[in-house]
């Protein structure tokens, strides 16, 4: 009885790490990002409405300054002139490192009354909500191994 308890949580454990890695582990695939500009589109503003436009396959264009690269990032960019807010969504390159910009929100002031929130990740569709949202399916797959080896 015993050893069929053992046999059972010890292929609960690899069933649990095999999950993890197939849902963690990310194919070459494009990433698809939101692309729109309030300043054009009030749907594309802080109220986002996604049933207005399509995810767009970002491989599908070419930067002439960085050329053969994939785009890595979704972007969301909130530019505040003066008290005008507009919001453009949309897909991203990186020039090969990565940086706190890749991952994250920052903000840069200057002069004449403006501000721009800059933010970035790394997900399909990402770029329409207020933060990068992280990637739960690995930590679930580790909590219910976790489950299964105390009972």
């Amino acid at each position: 009885m015993a050893s069929q308890e053992s046999s059972r949580r010890i292929f609960f454990f690899w069933a649990s790490l095999f999950v993890t890695f197939a849902f963690t582990i990310h194919t070459g695939s494009a990433i698809k990002c939101w692309e729109c500009n309030s300043h054009y589109d009030k749907n594309c503003g802080d109220t986002f409405r996604n049933e207005t436009f399509a995810l767009t396959d970002c491989d599908q264009r070419e930067l002439e300054h960085y050329p053969n690269q994939k785009a890595s990032v979704c972007r969301k960019i909130i530019q505040k002139v003066r008290n005008d807010y507009r919001f453009v969504r949309g897909c991203g390159w990186l020039s090969g490192q990565t940086d706190r910009e890749s991952a994250d929100c920052f903000k840069r002031s200057g002069t004449f009354n403006v501000l721009i929130q800059y933010c970035s990740c790394d997900q399909d569709g990402c770029n329409a909500s207020d933060f990068v949202r992280p990637d739960w399916t690995g930590l679930l797959a580790v909590l219910f191994a976790v489950i299964f080896l105390v009972k």
